[in-house]
């Protein structure tokens, strides 16, 4: 689903990506961990052009969203993204917030998608909150709803930006448990977290970044019971 080839990103003259090389395949679960300003979410963004890659491709379902006359914008409406703050317009109910892109780029009548909007509010247990306003709900809830505003584009990639970083402890779980449903139903998701317990059992494959640079990559088990570069045992050393 999504390849990436040779990634580089530079912040005047600072080197933040470089040369990274991945390929993630549908309904994997990718999980990036990695110590503060190794690059992890500079990485995630790149993957839908949040982020101007400085040099290198990514392709995305056969298309090299770098190319100039890509649509990146069109390429975006598959690619949810989620980020540590919730980002939620605070003068729209729940309901609109949900609803806005899906009506606003004619990908649903408003109908078809305050219907939408309703079936995933029941399905996170949030219908009766659909009138409200983001700041009448807790972190948690916001997440949540910043979650399911994703969906309602019916994506077929998630990219999380270390979703629950911003929530008090209390509020991380009903996250991380919305999280792990997507996962059980397939989605295809990349994850930039410090929840290790979410990676142990969420992911597919877990990768190590430090300095701009994947240096380690393995299955949860593997990742966590055997590390194999110096550098990604003295990280996992610091937080388990």
């Amino acid at each position: 689903m999504i390849e990436v080839k040779n990634l580089r990103k530079s912040f005047k003259g600072l080197e933040v990506l470089r040369g990274i090389n991945e390929t993630i395949a549908k309904g994997e679960k990718v999980v990036v961990v990695g110590p503060s300003g190794s690059g992890k979410s500079t990485f995630l963004r790149c993957l839908n052009r949040l982020e101007e890659p400085s040099g290198g491709e990514i392709w995305f379902e056969g298309t090299n969203i770098c190319d100039p006359k890509c649509n990146i914008n069109r390429l975006r409406q598959k690619m949810g993204m989620v980020f540590q703050q919730f980002n939620l317009f605070a003068h729209l109910s729940v309901k609109e917030n949900i609803t806005l892109a899906p009506t606003k780029l004619k990908i649903m009548t408003p109908a078809e998608a305050d219907e939408k909007a309703m079936q995933l509010l029941n399905r996170i247990g949030l219908a009766e909150k659909a009138n409200a306003y983001p700041s009448q709900l807790s972190g948690g809830q916001q997440q949540r709803i910043a979650i399911v505003r994703a969906l309602a584009m019916n994506p077929d990639v998630m990219l999380f930006d270390e979703p629950t970083s911003a929530l008090d402890p209390e509020m991380v779980g009903e996250v991380l448990d919305l999280m792990i449903q997507l996962a059980e139903e397939g989605m295809t998701m990349v994850v930039v977290t410090h929840e290790m317990g979410f990676a142990r059992e969420v992911g597919t494959r877990v990768l190590f970044m430090d300095e701009g640079q994947i240096l380690e990559q393995n299955t949860p088990k593997e990742f966590f019971a055997n590390p194999q570069n110096p550098r990604t045992r003295d990280f996992l050393s610091k937080i388990l």
